[in-house]
């Protein structure tokens, strides 16, 4: 006999397997597949075909997997390659200022400096903060997952 209860806890496992291991989205997933399979077998299907209908509809794991990808792809690394390449090049700017095209505000610390470059270093620190920071967040909530 079907048991409804066990193919979702079987289905929620090959989502935590393909990669879906962040639990907000995960049990958003979940929920939409309930609420489906409800529908449905309110609709007069049982309760197997409603299950298999509706995991058709939501998608399997890897393709949810790949989905998943795209739209939450922000994870804080761009912020953190922004900043960090910011970071660097500033400098590089800074130097090829003083060398090459003699720019008295590429002096570090001079009175231009500070209004000329200085704001450059506070934007790129900041990116480069929040991307560790998201980041950081991001491992901690995958490492929870993981636990459960």
């Amino acid at each position: 006999m079907f048991d409804l209860e066990h193919s979702i806890t079987e289905w929620r496992k090959q989502m935590l397997a393909a990669g879906i291991k962040t639990p907000v989205p995960l049990e958003e997933l979940e929920s939409h597949l309930r609420d489906d399979v409800e529908q449905q077998m309110q609709s007069g299907l049982n309760a197997q075909q409603a299950f298999e209908n509706s995991v058709q509809r939501i998608g399997h794991a890897n393709k949810l997997k790949s989905e998943f990808k795209k739209t939450c792809g922000a994870n804080g690394n761009a912020c953190l390659w922004f900043g960090s390449f910011g970071l660097v090049l500033t400098p590089i700017l800074n130097l090829a200022g003083l060398f090459v095209f003699h720019r008295s505000s590429s002096v570090f610390f001079s009175d231009q400096w500070w209004s000329a470059w200085f704001p450059n270093y506070i934007v790129w620190t900041s990116f480069t903060i929040i991307g560790i920071a998201i980041g950081f967040a991001n491992w901690r909530s995958q490492r929870k997952a993981a636990r459960q």
